[in-house]
């Protein structure tokens, strides 16, 4: 799978529209993270994409042939991995991945190498009932896995992890990436999987608001940036002279703490800020640029798109 592309995606549950016209594209070796509040429609798009839901309007072409979205569509080369992963308590690791094979039609061989591939190999001939929240959630990876598949759908896949448990993922991502798969994620965590995606879909109401790179929704938002100068002890008089030039430049400091200034600047305004900076050498000890957060960024997009 080269390309998948959804337009204008339209479901309905009674009269609330859990997507409404939604149009979006996934390329191979790419990791799209879609975020949103609540009942943004998050969740139905991934079900629709697995064939759980049957849209009421709307089509799925994969490398350009259209695909049902009303049956099998593209289920056959799809891995999943839910919110919330449920196994029997009786089965081992291994059964479990064992029966998942059989129902996949993957080949046994594959069962040893997901269980080394998402570090459960030791716990394999332990029952799933023994097994902590982080690790059932990496059985779940395994499972995601198991059959290879062009597009694998992640719901909230940091949940419950560990950092041994996040290695794994981060790990599985960057392995489907290079491959030139394709991963859908849907995640709360927007600081932790920011720089493991390519692109961002901001949703609302059943409606993508905002799409692109983390650094083109960063532009969009216009936050400013926050500027550290930490300041010399010894040199007061400079200090002061520093500060009075960068109010001239209209970038008087939103904060002085001690031996730290804070300004708050707009991204077009970090040159002529760092021109001033390079004047006062005696004054300035350091300097860090802070970007604005990727969870300031989501409520930013959201409230523009909100009704006053």
């Amino acid at each position: 799978m080269k390309r998948l592309e959804l337009r204008d995606v339209t479901v309905k549950f009674g009269a609330v529209h859990a997507l409404a016209g939604v149009t979006l594209e996934l390329s191979a070796g790419e990791v799209l993270m879609l975020v949103g509040p609540n009942g943004a429609g998050k969740s139905t798009l991934m079900s629709v994409l697995l064939g759980l839901v049957r849209p009421d309007h709307g089509e799925l072409r994969v490398d350009g042939q259209v695909r049902s979205l009303r049956g099998d569509g593209i289920k056959h080369f799809v891995g999943y991995l839910p919110e919330a992963v449920a196994f029997s308590d009786s089965l081992t690791g291994r059964q479990v991945l064992r029966f998942f094979a059989w129902a996949r039609g993957a080949s046994s061989k594959r069962i040893d190498v997901v269980l080394e591939r998402v570090g459960l190999t030791h716990a394999a001939g332990r029952s799933v009932r023994g097994y902590s929240r982080g690790m059932r959630q990496r059985l779940g990876v395994g499972v995601a896995i198991l059959s290879e598949p062009e597009l694998l759908i992640l719901d909230e896949p940091t949940g419950g992890l560990d950092q041994e448990g996040l290695t794994v993922l981060w790990s599985v991502l960057e392995e489907w990436r290079d491959e030139g798969r394709t991963v859908l994620l849907a995640s709360h965590d927007l600081a932790l999987l920011e720089r493991r995606v390519a692109r961002i879909c901001l949703m609302s109401n059943g409606r993508v608001k905002a799409e692109g790179t983390p650094d083109a929704l960063r532009l969009r938002a216009g936050l400013p940036h926050r500027v550290n100068f930490e300041l010399r002890e010894c040199a007061a008089e400079r200090v002061s002279e520093l500060l009075d030039a960068l109010t001239e430049l209209g970038l008087a400091p939103s904060e002085v703490v001690e031996q730290r200034c804070f300004v708050d600047v707009a991204p077009d305004g970090l040159l002529p800020l760092m021109a001033a900076q390079a004047r006062f050498p005696d004054a300035v000890a350091q300097l860090r640029v802070l970007e604005p957060q990727l969870d300031q960024i989501y409520e930013r997009l959201l409230a523009e798109e909100s009704p006053s």
